[in-house]
């Protein structure tokens, strides 16, 4: 890991597959408040588990938008090691 990447605080949550390109475009339309990645899925799976990397002065704000989400949708936290 190198010194720049150590500054980011990685989270992974799930939502389900229906709901993926709406989070999505919601994450890309927060221009340079995180950046994400679609973890690796095994075909037939009903989710998709997304990796976001966040600077930790934008933490509280990248939680407000997942706590807004989760009253349209459930967006489940996975620790990180358990995707």
């Amino acid at each position: 890991m190198t010194g720049s990447e150590s500054t980011f605080i990685t989270r992974i949550i799930r939502v389900h597959r229906r709901d993926a390109a709406f989070v999505y475009a919601i994450l890309e339309s927060l221009d340079g408040m995180t950046s994400f990645t679609t973890l690796p899925d095994a075909p037939g799976q009903d989710y998709r588990e997304l990796e976001l990397h966040v600077a930790p002065g934008f933490a509280a704000d990248l939680e407000t938008v997942l706590n807004g989400l989760r009253k349209k949708f459930p967006v489940l936290e996975i620790p990180p090691g358990e995707s």
